[in-house]
């Protein structure tokens, strides 16, 4: 049975979990690195070209082995025929579109976290959820089919949680909203300590912390606050940084200096 419910519950997500595999080495998270770490990342990778000036596959194998999305981009970008600022604009463009999905799933755990703390029915959260949406990214009746069967299933040993229950940024959008479905669900029927209990499955600190402070007894408008606040810091910071990659990759794809490329990082680290 407990095979069984793994692969029904990953039929029915058709897809929709982006959980890498077990032994799958740790990914490099922009979200994580500190503003000093991503100037030094593409010091690197200018001290390594220089060096390797003749090796014109130098940034394709770079970017082939950089599992970090934003930074796998860019330099794919550094190896294109793109002019330096060609492909400033196309890293613009990209961080744009990677902050405003981050700042959606943010959107979205926060709503989840609110619900918990009212007891809303999940039902009325879904709503919520899809608000926040010009086109539904997933089908309502499939979430509570899949939450449903989560819930139902969460205490069969063999039922694989690490996998199936995650709160994590990089999740697919659908993942993402089945997985915190599931969660008010479970908080309606058996109380935030039920939730709480499978912190070990959440990689996001942001709704970590949220729940830490559902959990604490704060109220509603206490922790709205603090979400809203905490969400605007962490795209601030990752925009940062975002934006410092562009400009060290535009000037190691213009193939200024070594000192020139450190002068820009000078500029963000202040």
């Amino acid at each position: 049975m407990p095979a069984a419910i793994n692969d029904l519950v990953t039929r029915l997500l058709e897809a929709a979990s982006v959980t890498p595999s077990p032994g799958t080495p740790p990914e490099i998270d922009i979200l994580e690195m500190p503003l000093e770490g991503v100037a030094a990342f593409w010091l690197s990778v200018k001290k390594t070209l220089d060096t390797k000036r003749r090796d014109e596959n130098f940034l394709a194998q770079e970017a082939r082995h950089t599992k970090e999305p934003y930074i796998r981009y860019l330099l794919e970008l550094a190896a294109s025929s793109f002019a330096p600022s060609e492909s400033k604009e196309l890293a613009n463009i990209r961080a744009a579109t990677f902050l405003e999905d981050l700042g959606r799933k943010y959107t979205l755990m926060s709503i989840a976290l609110l619900g918990m703390v009212a007891s809303e029915n999940p039902q009325k959260v879904m709503v919520r959820f899809l608000s926040k949406f010009p086109m539904p990214p997933i089908f309502e009746r499939q979430v509570f089919e899949v939450a449903d069967l989560m819930l139902q299933h969460l205490d069969d040993p063999g039922f694989n949680k690490k996998k199936f229950l995650r709160i994590d940024h990089k999740q697919k959008i659908e993942s993402l909203i089945i997985n915190l479905i599931f969660y008010c669900k479970l908080a309606r029927k058996s109380g935030i300590q039920a939730v709480l209990a499978q912190r070990d499955y959440f990689t996001s600190p942001y709704f970590k912390d949220g729940l830490e402070l559902v959990a604490d007894g704060f109220d509603a408008d206490f922790i709205k606050y603090r979400l809203n606040l905490v969400k605007r810091e962490i795209l601030a910071a990752t925009e940062r940084k975002m934006n410092l990659s562009a400009t060290m990759m535009a000037a190691i794809k213009a193939n200024v200096s070594y000192a020139d490329v450190y002068l820009i990082a000078k500029a963000y680290l202040g």
